[in-house]
């Protein structure tokens, strides 16, 4: 998500060569009076343009945008009232979203374009809507971060099993962990494969495992246990850690699989300098 925050803020309008009255920028001001706006239409259609155009270079993906300020002069400033992303089949970080829509629920947002990287002025919230399905996971399975965990793991399994890599199908909405391990002491000729299914939750703010399932033919292994690798090796968790951005506070509120895609909201929140 870091890509369509850093981005969505590129207005055309700012950079325009319009000379501005001056004007009031505090919020206090901006959103308890009446402003004459009949330029501001006209300025709310060139930034949407401009942020769809900036998108489209960045990330190669085509996006919906509504954008809506207060006045000329503070949407020069980097000063706005509201803004909504809406793309389907795009690809973020690499990432392949069937959908994504990300839109502001603070009223006043104020970024200083003029830095570089450009600083939030005033806390914001955003809310998110991601939906993708096994494709995304398996693309951000194959991230070179991901051997951290795998490491992670290994270190405690060892020396029972070490685990090759992890991928993922999504079937009659469970999400389904296939593991490729091995033996490090006495390896086999060929990579064996561990297959869990799991439905998952929110709990304090992190993606878990819920309803862990395990076919009979592995024998009788403990739920909890498998539970506890598949949090280990989360897969869903690491989709939305690649996804996320060190500049904002994400919060996750809810994910549910529903016709085989995985379905996340929740909240950012940004900290205004």
């Amino acid at each position: 998500m870091k890509k369509i925050l850093l981005l969505l803020l590129t207005f055309g309008v700012m950079s325009s060569g319009l000379v501005f009255a001056q004007d009031k920028y505090s919020q206090e001001y901006l959103k308890n009076h009446k402003h004459f706006a009949i330029m501001n239409p006209f300025a709310e259609t060139i930034a949407e343009h401009a942020i769809k155009k900036s998108l489209k270079k960045d990330t190669g993906s085509n996006f919906d945008v509504k954008f809506t300020g207060y006045t000329l002069s503070s949407m020069k400033k980097g000063i706005f009232k509201h803004l909504e992303i809406r793309g389907e089949d795009v690809v973020i970080e690499d990432i392949p979203l069937d959908y994504i829509q990300l839109k502001t629920l603070s009223d006043y947002n104020y970024i200083d374009y003029m830095q570089e990287p450009p600083v939030f002025k005033a806390d914001m919230t955003y809310a998110f809507s991601l939906k993708f399905g096994e494709d995304a996971m398996n693309t951000a399975l194959k991230h070179s971060d991901y051997q951290k965990v795998l490491n992670k793991v290994n270190d405690i399994a060892y020396p029972l099993f070490q685990i090759k890599g992890v991928s993922t199908k999504i079937r009659n909405n469970r999400i389904y962990i296939l593991t490729e391990y091995n033996f490090p002491i006495a390896p086999s000729s060929k990579n064996r494969v561990f297959v869990s299914s799991s439905d998952f939750k929110v709990q304090e703010g992190q993606i878990k495992a819920a309803g862990v399932k395990v076919d009979s033919a592995y024998g009788n292994i403990s739920t909890d246990k498998v539970s506890n690798l598949i949090n280990l090796l989360n897969p869903l968790e690491f989709t939305m850690k690649l996804l996320d951005t060190k500049k904002c506070n994400a919060k996750l509120e809810n994910v549910n699989i529903v016709d085989n895609k995985v379905e996340i909201n929740g909240k950012i929140f940004v900290e205004g300098d």
